[in-house]
Parts: C-alpha cells; structure tokens; sequence
C-alpha cells in the first residue's frame, strides 16, 4: 500500500472523447463542499475537444494524464495508481455530482466503517432532462446480499477507502464491460462492507454510447462469469436465472438446486432472502 495522505479524497475521471460533457463533470467536482480532494483526469486517447477543454482548467487540484487510447479499465487502474489520497471515489466524464456528494459519502464511510459507499441516484438524458431516480439501499448485509441479483451500486458514484479494501482494489481486465460487478464479488468475498447513501447524489447520464447499451451481450455474459468466479456455490443456469432479475417463472429443479447449493449450511438467513426476493418477483 502505498503513503496516502489521510483526509483526502483522489477522484478518477476517464475520459473519451467527451467534450461535450466533460466541462460540467469536472465542475461537480471542483465545486464539492468537501474540498480537500484531487482530481484526476485519465483522457483515454480521445480524438475531440476533451483534452483542450480540461487544459483550461487552473484549479491546482486537477492533475491530467494524456496519452494514446488504452480502455476504461486500464484508465481505471493507472487513476487508482496515481491517487495520493487514502480516499478514491469514481466519476465518469458524462454525469454529474451533487455538491455534497463527497462530504456525504465520508460521512458514512466514517460512521459505519465501509469498504465502499455508493448513493442513489438520477437518470438524465443527453440534455440534462430528468428521467427517473434509482433509490438504493443503506444497508452493508442487504448490499451484500443483492449482489446475487446484480450490482446493488452505481459505479460512478461510489468511494472507496482504500486502507479497508487495500489490495483489492483494481479493476480486473479480462472482466470487460463487467468491471465494476466483478469487483464489487470479490470485495464481498473478502468480507469487506459495502453501504450507499440513500439520498440522491449524482445525476447519471444515459446516452446511447453507453456501455449498458452497446455491449449488453457482453455485459451479461461477464456478469455470470463473475458471479460463478466468486461464488461457486452456484451453477451457470442459476447464475443466469439470478442476474435475470429472477423474472422468468423458475422451476422446482432450479429452485430446489439453489437450496441445494451450499448456502443454507452457510448462510441460512441469506439463503431465505434469496428465496423471499424471487418470490416477490412473481
């Protein structure tokens, strides 16, 4: 682990090619109530404005790297790399922080003792246009157990505390478009608590460029991988029954091998909320 200064807060911004959002992104964060933060731009190769834009910039807590085109999640691990601050929170290029987002997350992350907050959060369109909000919850044990169903946290929302989460905390490359639910597996599977604020405290941008959207089919296939990679207990049809949302009528036999697997010897309360959140399904 690295000497990382306490008290501060390294924001990881990857960008591509987003002058068109860039500017009220890093906004955001520059004008966070907590101010003892560093910002740190990764422009992933972009060919626009991106780079141009944030050179503008003169604020002494923004650091920019430039350099040709290597990925998120390469983007992802070099920010972490270059962060100075025992706190690491995410931040995309195209959404939007509240101004209190970062003193509210440390807030909790303090109290509780978290590995990772999250928040709730917003949908905006391209325009900044509401769409609907996401109101996640509070809970470690609940987070916990809702990723079985998928991730229980909005990526770019959330902090880390990198003295708890320690050498966990890198982006895996082989777990394309997947990279944040397979971290997020493997942090549970350290025992490591994971919370959200349930105010709303980022406005997440949905465009058509976006992951979700252009690389669905792999999305979910990484998604299964990672659930089986790091718990095994489960097989691959019911490791896709799961992260369906448990919305197709399941049978006896997928329901009977879920209790089947191994969690009621090791967690039998998680094992009756697995069961209770299919059938509130039906």
């Amino acid at each position: 682990m690295t000497n990382e200064i306490e008290g501060l807060i390294s924001v990881v911004l990857p960008a591509y090619n987003a002058e068109s959002y860039i500017g009220p992104a890093v906004d955001s964060i520059l004008a966070q109530t907590y101010s003892n933060i560093e910002l740190i731009c990764i422009d992933d190769g972009s060919t626009d404005n991106t780079l141009n834009i944030l050179n503008t910039y003169e604020d002494e807590r923004l650091r920019i790297v430039s350099r040709e085109n290597r990925g998120l999640i390469h983007s992802l691990n070099e920010g972490i790399a270059l962060s100075r601050g025992r706190y690491i929170a995410r931040m995309d290029a195209d959404d939007i922080s509240l101004p209190d987002r970062l003193e509210k997350q440390l807030d909790l992350m303090r109290k509780r003792h978290l590995g990772v907050v999250g928040s709730s959060y917003s949908y905006i369109d391209d325009s900044g246009v509401l769409l609907r909000t996401r109101i996640l919850p509070e809970s470690p044990l609940l987070n916990a157990w809702l990723l079985d169903f998928g991730s229980s946290l909005c990526h770019p929302a959330v902090m880390f505390d990198r003295k708890v989460v320690d050498d966990q905390l890198y982006y895996d490359p082989e777990a394309e478009a997947c990279e944040d639910y397979d971290l997020w597996l493997r942090i549970r599977s350290h025992g490591i608590s994971i919370g959200n604020v349930k105010e709303i405290l980022l406005n997440y941008r949905v465009l058509d460029t976006s992951i979700s959207r252009t690389k669905l089919d792999i999305q979910k296939a990484g998604s299964i991988n990672a659930l089986l990679k790091h718990e095994p207990v489960y097989n691959r049809k019911q490791a896709e029954f799961l992260l369906s949302g448990a919305k197709p009528l399941p049978n006896l036999r997928l329901i009977s091998g879920i209790v089947c697997c191994g969690l009621f010897k090791r967690n039998p309360l998680r094992l009756m909320f697995i069961l209770l959140y299919i059938f509130l399904k039906r």
